[in-house]
Formats: structure tokens, C-alpha cells, sequence
């Protein structure tokens, strides 16, 4: 259905090449025609397709030009956003983990693809670490009721949440009161399938940002005891400190373009997943390169995996092996496990092309073509 609907889209940050930068840019794909908001865009650091479109930013994209700085001004940010004018547009397309969904001058309706709530808030301790003493942190936590309820009046002007699986679903429900649909995140199959010309190595793989609160710790601790190769691709506010607790087995990569990233996937032998998060865009890349994942087995990983040790859903084949702790010891025992086992490499590759981009732009055109009949119905 054609319409002559005005749409915005609007982004937390472009500043990095994260997982809702990602899908932020399937969202752009599938409506070129709208008009994209976001806090602070650096077309040096995100995804290089967003230089093909007008990016319009707020005046703090003067100051914010990466993603730790885009952290340290998050209440100033919520204000801005609060502040931004988007009057006069039929639908608003939120893309949000944080300050997008916070948009208060509109009179059309705001649809929010929520990734989490935002997590500062509500898993404080899990992502500045309960040791974290310093002044910002300090600070942070005495605000913390103040950001709570500013969070919740912000999701209530949302009229419709969409949840990025049913572990967010239940999050939003739990803190925010509000129902959501389920619409799971895609990845680019076509694109991560030519990993499976890769001749596979013999090392292991981490695709993460070097952040505290994606548990890198504990798995650069076991891959210490192991002794085997692994490689690690990412940057992050905490890469000195993560990269000293790494011994000579453990090599970082840094950040890869597109291209290298699906021949690092294709080559390793496993993909190591360490954080309790709401989706997990990498174990689906991984699969579609035609390589297993060896995950910490809680949150969103739960519904796009399946696991080798627990019942597989009947028709399907294993795509990952579930460890449940996140301990060194527990990551020992799994690698250990997963070099007495065998996948197949392209039941992996079956399993990941569920997951590609074209189901998930029909369905969100859906969402949003619906949001503007009911609008003027």
C-alpha cells in the first residue's frame, strides 16, 4: 500500500558500528522517503551506508563525535531529544535503547522498536560494575530515582512499543507497564553466507564491543587456562584493561570492515558469546557464515539458538552450545565439550537464513502503514 504519509525516523546515536546501528539501517532501507534524526552521526566510526542519506542531527552532534561521550551526556541528552520538534509528521519511527524513545513534541504516532530499557537504569550494578567508585558513577547512582521516573513518563508518550524478542517484551512489561509486539531482529544473510568459502582454522572467535558489562573477563580468563587461539574483533571505552588481562594465545583485531568481519566469522572454529543481552544480532552471523557458537545460555540468545544440550526443536539441527554461568569455569568446561562435538555446517546456514532482512522490512512497513491508517481512520 502506497501512502503519502510524513515519517521520521529517529536513532539514538550513529557513532558506532553496533547491533541497533545495524538495524537502524535496514530501517533507512526500507523507507528512504523519511526524513533521519539522531543524537550525534560520525560517518567515520558507524555503518558506511548511512553516508548515501541527509542525516539531520541535534546541535549536540558539536560535541558528541563517539560513543563514550554519547554515554557521559546522557542526561543532557534526554533533554534534547525531549526538546526535539517533530511536529507536523504522521508517523515517528523510534529506533531506542536508550534516549530515541524520549521525544515529546510530535502530534502523530511514535512507534518504538525498543531494544532494552534503558540499561544504566535498570541493570545499574551489571553495567557499571558494583565495584565502579568513581565520581560519574557516584553521581549517576544518586540520580538514579530521578532517571528512573523520567524513563517511565518517557515511555508512556510512546503509543506503540515493538519489543526486539520476547526477552525484551518482558523487560518493557516488567518497567515500563506497557504490552509490545514481538518483531526479531535480522541479520544481512546473503552477505554473511559467503563466510562458508572460508577454510575454517583452528582458533576461536569474539565479536564484541570491550565494555566492562559484555563480560569479556571471564572468557579471556578461560582462553588464559585453555592455552587455544582466539581472536577478538571490537574496541571499546575498556580495551586497555581487558586487552592487559590477555596472554600471547589471545590476539586483538580491533575493528574490521564488512568484508573481513564475515571471512573472521567463516574462518573460526567457534563464536564465543559472553553477555546476558535481550537479542544478539552476532550468533546469528556466525550460523550464517556456517560456525557455531558456544553461549552463555540466558536472555534473547534463548530464542534465536538451539543449543546442542538441551532438546532441539523437532525438524532442527544443533546451531550452538549453552554454558550457564558466567565463570571461567564454566566456559573451560563448555570448550572443552564443544572439541568432542560436530556440527553441520550447513544446518547452521539453514538455520540463519530465518533470520534475513526482507521478512523483517515487511513486517515493520506493516507496523507502520497500519499506525498511519488508524491514525486517520
Amino acid at each position: 500500500m502506497k501512502t503519502n504519509m510524513k515519517l521520521a525516523l529517529v536513532q539514538d546515536q550513529l557513532l558506532i558500528k553496533g547491533g541497533s546501528e545495524r538495524i537502524f539501517q535496514y530501517m533507512v532501507e526500507e523507507f528512504p522517503e523519511a526524513d533521519i534524526f539522531t543524537s550525534a552521526y560520525n560517518s567515520d566510526n558507524t555503518w558506511p551506508e548511512f553516508k548515501k542519506y541527509n542525516i539531520k542531527t541535534t546541535w549536540a552532534n558539536s560535541f558528541i563525535r563517539n560513543h563514550d561521550q554519547f554515554k557521559n551526556f546522557y542526561p543532557l541528552l534526554t533533554i534534547i531529544f525531549n526538546n526535539l520538534d517533530l511536529f507536523g509528521y504522521d508517523v515517528i519511527l523510534s529506533s531506542s535503547a536508550t534516549v530515541a524513545k524520549y521525544i515529546s513534541r510530535f502530534n502523530g504516532t511514535h512507534l518504538c522498536y525498543c531494544y532494552f530499557p534503558t540499561r544504566a537504569i535498570w541493570n545499574t550494578d551489571a553495567y557499571f560494575e558494583k565495584s565502579s567508585n568513581s565520581l560519574k558513577v557516584s553521581l549517576f547512582r544518586v540520580l538514579l530515582s530521578y532517571f528512573k521516573r523520567q524513563d517511565i513518563a518517557a515511555s508512556k508518550r510512546v503509543n506503540k512499543f515493538i519489543a526486539i524478542s520476547e526477552h525484551s517484551r518482558s523487560a518493557i512489561a516488567q518497567i515500563y507497564a506497557r504490552d509490545s509486539d514481538v518483531l526479531l531482529c535480522p541479520i544481512d544473510f546473503e552477505h554473511f553466507k559467503q563466510g562458508t568459502t572460508e577454510e575454517k582454522g583452528n582458533h576461536y572467535l569474539i565479536v564484541s564491543r570491550l565494555e566492562r558489562w559484555k563480560r569479556l573477563d571471564y572468557a579471556i580468563e578461560a582462553f588464559n587456562s585453555l592455552g587455544l587461539p582466539l581472536r577478538v574483533i571490537g574496541s571499546g571505552a575498556d580495551g586497555n584493561e581487558i586487552k592487559s588481562m590477555a596472554r600471547e594465545n589471545i590476539q586483538f583485531l580491533g575493528n574490521v570492515d564488512d568484508d573481513n568481519l564475515v571471512k573472521e566469522y567463516g574462518r573460526a572454529k567457534a563464536v564465543i558469546f559472553t553477555p546476558e543481552l535481550e537479542y544478539g544480532l552476532v550468533p546469528l552471523e556466525a550460523n550464517a557464515a556456517g560456525t557455531p557458537v558456544i553461549a552463555y545460555g540466558k536472555g534473547g540468545v534463548t530464542e534465536t539458538m538451539q543449543p546442542a544440550n538441551q532438546q532441539v526443536s523437532v525438524g532442527m539441527s544443533p546451531t550452538a552450545l549453552f554454558y550457564y554461568e558466567q565463570t571461567p569455569e564454566a566456559l573451560i568446561a563448555s570448550v572443552k565439550e564443544f572439541e568432542r562435538m560436530s556440527f553441520d555446517r550447513m544446518s547452521l546456514v539453514r538455520h540463519a537464513e530465518k533470520f534475513n532482512i526482507p521478512e523483517f522490512k515487511r513486517s515493520l512497513r506493516n507496523q507502520v502503514e497500519q499506525a498511519f491508517y488508524h491514525r486517520f481512520k
